[in-house]
């Protein structure tokens, strides 16, 4: 893919057609302009020529022709076509929050015998982020590496990359947009702490009986993936459907959690509030998953509804069974108008853990699922202890998501 700078084309060649130039749909055509420093050139040479003419003064004349001369020689070095392939890569293109992310761009000049200066400015979930590209020698190829933020969680779109070539002493510009762009998805930050209780569940009958003499429950079936216990193998539907399917128990004595995330806007108000609360309600999935417990993680808004249940007996990833709800979590980052939150019914739960922020309101939230009362983790710098109550309800609070969770640790220790 050669893209030249100077006309925003893309040159491809055709099976059967020499050096056919294509343009790349997603390429937007290139712009001249001059350069703030052009302007500022343009302008003084301007004022030197008219005040010398008119004056008189042909030194102050003189020296207004060669700034404007200067403006011709570096207009005519951007547009003079100086063919650049442009090649960006993206690893990894999943990554958790905060962790490290890097784009590549590497960029060969195909002129052999004039050099050109580049600069470039990529976009991350609409955050410029700027480039410095070194000095492209005539036939030269160079890697540039930069740095992506991660601080915000969810699905992040790369670009598009701005292209901007340098005319002589930086007086005018051509500025080509490459229109492709890169999925990231940033995923919340997965911090260690304790789980749950053991308690009993609620939504099986029977369960009581065998709580006391042992055994599990069929909560679902799924599919056979490579690393299952062929023990777990549900032969009734797998006879009938001609798919291996691997069953999905629970232990009725371990405790069923909810996670609720506050993700009003009242509550999201501030930017990373989202994220540390993500933060928050991941951490506490993966640790109950780890521990055999099953899992429901919900939102306000309704958005999030996810189901985690616990594999009794056979090795768990915990963090392979956690995908679901992270992928949800993400979701949870896209921006939606102001509306009416639907909370949804939480039922079948032993422990209630609703994660909020500062601006979350404590006595509603306290009060949200009837005669359960939750405890409520915010993430609130401004908390003046770590542990307080609201409505009834147990409030442990945090500046960050690891303090919230550490503050959750003391209790549960």
């Amino acid at each position: 893919m050669a893209t030249d700078p100077g006309t925003g084309e893309v040159a491809r060649t055709r099976p059967g057609v020499r050096g056919a130039t294509v343009r790349r749909p997603g390429v937007r055509g290139a712009t001249v302009r001059p350069s703030a420093r052009g302007w500022v050139v343009l302008a003084t040479g301007a004022v030197l020529t008219v005040a010398g003419v008119s004056a008189g003064y042909p030194t102050v004349r003189g020296l207004g022709l060669a700034l404007l001369a200067l403006e011709v020689v570096s207009l005519a070095s951007v547009l003079l076509r100086l063919p650049v392939s442009v090649h960006r890569t993206i690893a990894p293109s999943r990554v958790a929050r905060l962790d490290p992310c890097q784009g590549r761009l590497a960029l060969t000049s195909s002129s052999g015998r004039f050099g050109v200066s580049l600069d470039a400015q990529d976009r991350v979930g609409g955050r410029p982020v700027d480039i410095d590209v070194p000095w492209l020698a005539p036939g030269e190829t160079r890697e540039v590496v930069f740095d992506l933020p991660t601080e915000r969680m969810g699905r992040l779109a790369i670009g598009p990359m701005t292209l901007r070539r340098n005319g002589f002493a930086g007086l005018w510009l051509r500025v080509m947009d490459l229109g492709d762009t890169r999925d990231l998805l940033v995923t919340p930050q997965l911090h260690r702490c304790t789980g749950v209780p053991s308690g009993l569940t609620r939504g099986h009958a029977g369960a009581d009986e065998r709580v006391e003499r042992g055994g599990t429950d069929l909560t679902g079936l799924r599919e056979y993936v490579p690393g299952d216990d062929l023990r777990r193998l549900h032969w009734a539907t797998t006879a009938r459907t001609g798919t291996l399917m691997i069953r999905e128990d629970s232990d009725p004595s371990r405790a069923h959690l909810t996670v609720l995330v506050d993700d009003s806007p009242a509550s999201t108000r501030e930017p990373g509030d989202l994220d540390e609360m993500a933060d928050v309600a991941a951490s506490l999935l993966r640790a109950a998953v780890a521990d055999g417990n099953p899992c429901r993680l919900v939102s306000i808004s309704g958005r999030a509804d996810v189901d985690l249940p616990a594999g009794i007996g056979v090795a768990v990833d915990p963090v392979g069974v956690l995908e679901p709800a992270l992928v949800a979590l993400c979701d949870l980052a896209a921006e939606i108008g102001p509306q009416q939150p639907a909370i949804p019914a939480l039922h079948g739960t032993d422990v209630l853990v609703v994660v909020g922020s500062r601006h979350s309101d404590r006595t509603r939230l306290a009060t949200i699922a009837g005669g359960l009362r939750p405890t409520l983790l915010l993430v609130d710098p401004t908390a003046e202890a770590p542990i307080t109550w609201a409505a009834g309800a147990a409030t442990l609070s945090g500046a960050r998501a690891r303090d919230v969770l550490a503050t959750w640790d003391a209790v549960r220790s």
